[in-house]
């Protein structure tokens, strides 16, 4: 009569008692898993096309894209936005905005650890906001003393900074302590005043050598002279002409003639724009349609078949682009949907139809409740963070695994329980067999 193995028998057994169990609740738990990640997928795709909806339908961008021409891109750059419309106009550049910058009277010998006074006070005013710095407060490493480097360190870092930058310049052997004011423009003239009754200090601001002098930025709209002088402190004109925002680079010598800028539409651009919206459109669309097929003997069965709330997602979005907006369909310039359900544009209709109807195209996407505000309302209720279906979707799917955690959890102490009982039935029945064994023996 063999002897039986305690260990072996308990495991097999209690094994036995929860293993159909066992399977059972991972299988339920792969299944929440995969709906839960489908979710995921799904979710960030609609957010990818929302996001792409909302980069083409803001206040300065739209599906139309325009472009400036210049007769000579060497005194000033154009960026011409949707709002921006057709048309030739002349620019002169008098002149380009500059900052104030300043050098100090400072000694030959200065450099980074000359010490400077611990005590007064140090004004420093731009476009009529001012700092007093305390120049007790400025030694950053508490030895006593004072330094050019902490000086311009705390002028640059105090939270009180009018807009003024300091900075210490080598040259020629020699150290400078320079100011200057962060934006350009004559708003902007740096002004300085030291009061702390150590001479060669308050002197220095006061003997101050002007690097740069403030001045504005000066455009003609027009020729020089004759046309509409525009005079702004920074060298960028935001929105000068409606949509337009001209940006000076370099002064014009008087006398030249005024430069030829054209606004038109870009037909490129307009048509990388359409091809964004198509790409993230039909992202979507390959990614529903891989969660909720139902499967064949090509493919298996998607997490989320035939899954009613995606299948009406992908309902509304395929019939808003089969609309009508602004009295046109997307067919009519180029954009169509395939039998696969997905978007494609003929580059040339729609390059075409940019041509004879831009503003038509733009009203289609861009107008008030069109296309793009139609879109966006009906992923609305999807994506809300708080109260969207994805949201309460995954949150059920989660309260759905940690209840299976549970379950399994209970299942391991249910384990634990059979193992134990078992080990102790079958040791004792071991036992039971090996004292028949000897017993047996005594009798040969």
């Amino acid at each position: 009569m063999n002897s039986l193995d305690p260990i072996q028998m308990a495991t097999q057994l209690a094994t036995f008692d929860v293993q159909p169990f066992q399977q059972r609740y991972q299988l339920q738990a792969d299944k929440y898993q995969s709906q839960l990640t489908a979710l995921g997928k799904v979710e960030s795709a609609l957010r990818d096309f929302r996001s792409t909806i909302q980069e083409i339908n803001s206040s300065t961008t739209s599906i139309i894209q325009n472009k400036a021409t210049l007769s000579n891109d060497s005194h000033f750059s154009v960026n011409a936005n949707a709002q921006a419309l057709n048309g030739s106009y002349q620019i002169f550049v008098e002149q380009v905005a500059s900052a104030h910058q300043v050098k100090t009277d400072m000694p030959a010998n200065l450099d980074s650890t000359t010490s400077v006074p611990n005590t007064g006070t140090l004004s420093l005013t731009v476009a009529g906001q001012a700092l007093d710095l305390d120049l007790s407060t400025i030694d950053s490493d508490g030895d006593g003393q004072s330094t050019m480097a902490e000086l311009t360190t705390a002028i640059n870092n105090h939270p009180d900074n009018p807009g003024v930058n300091a900075t210490l310049v080598r040259t020629s052997g020699q150290t400078h302590f320079m100011l200057s004011s962060t934006e350009t423009g004559v708003a902007n003239t740096l002004s300085v005043n030291a009061s702390t009754g150590t001479t060669w200090f308050d002197d220095a601001f006061t003997n101050l050598t002007e690097i740069s002098a403030p001045q504005d930025a000066v455009i003609w709209l027009g020729a020089e002279t004759t046309g509409l002088q525009i005079t702004n402190s920074s060298n960028t004109f935001s929105n000068v002409i409606d949509g337009i925002d001209i940006t000076a680079t370099k002064a014009q010598t008087s006398g030249e003639p005024a430069i030829s800028m054209a606004i038109d539409a870009d037909k490129d651009a307009t048509l990388e724009q359409v091809n964004a919206f198509i790409d993230s459109y039909n992202k979507v669309m390959s990614t529903l349609d891989s969660y909720t097929q139902t499967g064949s003997a090509d493919s298996k069965r998607g997490a989320l078949a035939n899954d009613p709330t995606l299948r009406s997602i992908e309902s509304q979005l395929n019939n808003l682009l089969r609309d009508q907006f602004d009295g046109k369909r997307l067919s009519e310039i180029g954009i169509s949907i395939n039998r696969d359900g997905k978007l494609e544009v003929d580059s040339d209709t729609f390059k075409s139809a940019q041509q004879t109807m831009g503003s038509t195209i733009e009203s289609m996407f861009n107008g008030d409740g069109n296309l793009l505000d139609s879109l966006e309302d009906s992923l609305k209720p999807f994506l809300q963070f708080s109260s969207g279906m994805f949201s309460s979707r995954k949150d059920a799917l989660r309260i759905n695994i940690d209840r299976i955690d549970d379950k399994q959890a209970n299942l391991e102490r249910k384990y634990d329980m059979a193992y134990t009982r078992y080990l102790k039935q079958f040791t004792q029945m071991n036992q039971i067999m090996t004292q028949m064994q000897q017993t047996q023996g005594l009798f040969g």
